[in-house]
């Protein structure tokens, strides 16, 4: 799919994870989840609906057809979002916009697609502020240098790196 916007959402309530989102979605008897891309209260990054797929989150300006959709866990109406829901919306948003080549004035919020009478993503996610910092990214590009079945081996090598001066972090996955 060619995907030339990127819609921003709250829930809009208080689930805990991203599966229980899932499961509200299918028992109103969708496939799957509307959403390309849900962020937990812990910043986790969740997928939804593969990007090959077409979201079930805008019907608005046919948005659905054009735009991947992420959600942010909560009622972003009555809270801001958490410090780390809004560091993973901004990465997830800064490669999105990369890989998909969606420019920064194509990042809008649900209440901001023409025809949608919603308040959505809430008035607590500063849209004009995301979409700032969305036009000055600091893109990092991560090297992976290594991969091991034991945990002891990777936290050699992690040592061994930044005795040599280089950052260096275990992910687990």
């Amino acid at each position: 799919m060619k995907w030339t916007h990127l819609i921003i959402h709250h829930t809009g309530t208080e689930e805990k994870d991203a599966r229980q989102v899932r499961e509200y979605h299918r028992r109103l008897g969708w496939r799957d989840i509307g959403y390309h891309y849900v962020i937990e209260r812990d910043g986790r990054v969740v997928p939804g609906r593969p990007p090959s797929m077409r979201g079930a989150h805008c019907l608005a300006g046919g948005m659905n057809h054009k735009a991947l959709g992420v959600a942010v866990i909560g009622n972003l109406e009555a809270r801001p979002p958490r410090p780390e829901q809004l560091a993973a919306l901004q990465e997830l948003a800064a490669r999105l916009m990369a890989e998909y080549r969606i420019p920064v004035a194509q990042v809008l919020g649900h209440r901001e697609v023409p025809g949608a009478a919603t308040a959505c993503p809430g008035r607590f996610l500063d849209l004009g502020r995301l979409r700032a910092v969305l036009a000055r990214p600091e893109i990092l590009y991560l090297v992976q240098v290594g991969a091991f079945r034991e945990r002891d081996r990777a936290e050699q090598l992690a040592s061994e790196l930044r005795e040599q001066g280089f950052d260096s972090w275990i992910a687990v996955r």
